[in-house]
């Protein structure tokens, strides 16, 4: 079995990225990405950061981290809690609170218990005898309230009312994808038209039924007219996997095995 940092290397490789792509990608310094690859987690600033690296680099590249990091854990190094660490845990907040807290309802008790002697002593020492009138407690309570009477209104009849027709809306459903190419269905009456958003600049290519096919380079956002009559709309986009496709404004949903793709190919069949 091949060391986790070379399957890592040739991953990166295979899709034509450099470290400074991979810098850019994960944020992690090219020095870094170049110790994972050769396996010198010892290098590192800090040993126990090796697993969350090898992490965010796997995902990055489209591997799966957690069967990876599971397969070569012989290779990872262990984490030992230091004495800092362990002094650290017996002074978590919790223990620090309950320790804070313990005087603090101790004194709200005392303070409860004195209330209810002194409340007691004023009521058996200074008795106070309140005397109550009940002709003064509510003087109006007989006075009559009077009932309109409510004529009877004769009821109009309802007009019926005029059917509101539906507008006409693109219906995009998501179909299937077979690990290259993301396929949907289209419903519309609509001319169509498709606008691509990224924020890394991207380039495109758009074919039609005939295969004639249009390129654009360093794409951030752009609107791409389908021509009428157009049943098949296949669209390609590279370099960057912070995409998004909208057609005729509906948002093109992604499935999450294919959200980090950094190539991805995108099929619309498209039915009036």
């Amino acid at each position: 079995m091949k060391p986790i940092g070379k399957i890592l290397k040739s991953k990166r490789e295979s899709l034509g990225m450099t470290l400074l792509d991979m810098e850019k990608r994960i944020k992690i310094k090219r020095e870094y990405i170049s110790m994972l690859e050769k396996n010198e987690f010892d290098q590192l600033p800090n040993p126990d950061y090796a697993v969350g690296f090898i992490k965010k680099y796997a995902e990055s590249v489209n591997l799966h981290a957690q069967k990876l990091i599971e397969e070569h854990q012989t290779e990872l190094p262990v984490h030992k809690m230091t004495a800092k660490e362990a002094k650290k845990s017996l002074q978590s907040p919790v223990f620090q609170e309950t320790q804070l807290l313990s005087p603090l309802f101790r004194l709200i008790l005392l303070v409860a218990a004195l209330c209810t002697l002194l409340w007691l002593a004023s009521v058996y020492l200074f008795p106070h005898h309140h005397e109550w009138n009940a002709a003064t407690i509510n003087p109006s309570r007989n006075v009559a309230v009077e009932t309109k009477k409510v004529e009877n209104m004769p009821d109009k009849k309802k007009e019926p009312e005029k059917p509101v027709k539906k507008e006409e809306k693109t219906i995009v459903s998501y179909k299937s994808f077979d690990g290259a190419t993301l396929s949907y269905t289209v419903k519309t009456k609509e001319p169509v038209s498709i606008r691509v958003t990224s924020k890394t600049p991207t380039w495109l290519q758009l074919r039609n039924d005939n295969n004639q096919s249009e390129n654009y380079q360093n794409v951030n956002d752009r609107t791409l007219k389908v021509d009428k009559g157009t049943r098949t709309v296949t669209l390609i986009a590279g370099s960057t996997a912070d995409l998004t496709v909208y057609l005729n404004g509906e948002k093109v949903d992604v499935p999450t095995n294919a959200d980090t793709l950094i190539t991805r190919t995108y099929q619309f069949n498209i039915s009036k």
